[in-house]
């Protein structure tokens, strides 16, 4: 069964280190990522997402995200990311 993990509404430099704690407690499982609270996404926790997609693709272990707030498309959309960036889909 995939742990779930439910993104905090603002994700600033700020909440960088609970999200990276949430990331590693999470690791070797499939996760599923509800982000449909997200109002603002910052570079530092959109790396912790993409490092996170990084590692779950190596461990062949699935990375979903669910509910994707408009917030959180448009701040993915203005570093030139989508959520296909950060999801790993289906297992390689």
């Amino acid at each position: 069964m995939a742990k779930r993990l439910v993104l905090d509404a603002k994700l600033d430099t700020s909440g960088a280190n609970e999200l990276r704690s949430e990331l590693v407690a999470a690791h070797g499982e499939d996760l599923i990522i509800d982000a449909s609270q997200v109002e603002f996404l910052g570079a530092l926790c959109t790396e912790l997402l993409l490092s996170a997609r990084h590692l779950w693709q190596q461990q062949k272990t699935r990375l979903t995200i669910e509910n994707a707030s408009n917030a959180l498309i448009d701040n993915l959309e203005r570093m030139g990311l989508s959520l296909d960036d950060i999801a790993t889909g289906e297992p390689a």
